[in-house]
């Protein structure tokens, strides 16, 4: 199967928990990410087309080492854009696309 990416994607050396902004449920872990988006693993089904404010805690990117250069979580805005079951059927793949980034989001997710 041809890769459809058109973007270079960069691999966290550890998952990052993301939660929603919302109601603070988790709602799995980011995998890798790119300009323009993000790939998350989840237990749960996640809707395609859906928008969602997701948080990376301070205290979860602290852990994995990357908060040097962060101050505070990390807040932004997605709308998921394809499903899939990873190569463990108890996993969903989704892949996200940022929307309508804030500036200080960004340069934060740069950091990672």
């Amino acid at each position: 199967m041809q890769e459809g990416r058109k973007e270079a994607r960069w691999n966290l050396v550890l998952f990052l928990p993301v939660h929603d902004q919302r109601n603070d449920e988790f709602l799995g872990y980011i995998a890798d990410i790119a300009d323009h988006g993000i790939l998350l693993f989840s237990a749960d089904h996640i809707e395609m087309g859906k928008e969602y404010y997701m948080r990376i805690r301070h205290q979860d990117l602290d852990e994995a080492l990357v908060a040097q250069d962060i101050d505070g979580d990390i807040e932004f805005q997605v709308r998921s854009r394809w499903v899939d079951l990873d190569v463990k059927p108890s996993f969903h793949r989704t892949g996200f696309m940022f929307h309508n980034p804030e500036p200080e989001a960004q340069r934060k997710i740069n950091f990672l």
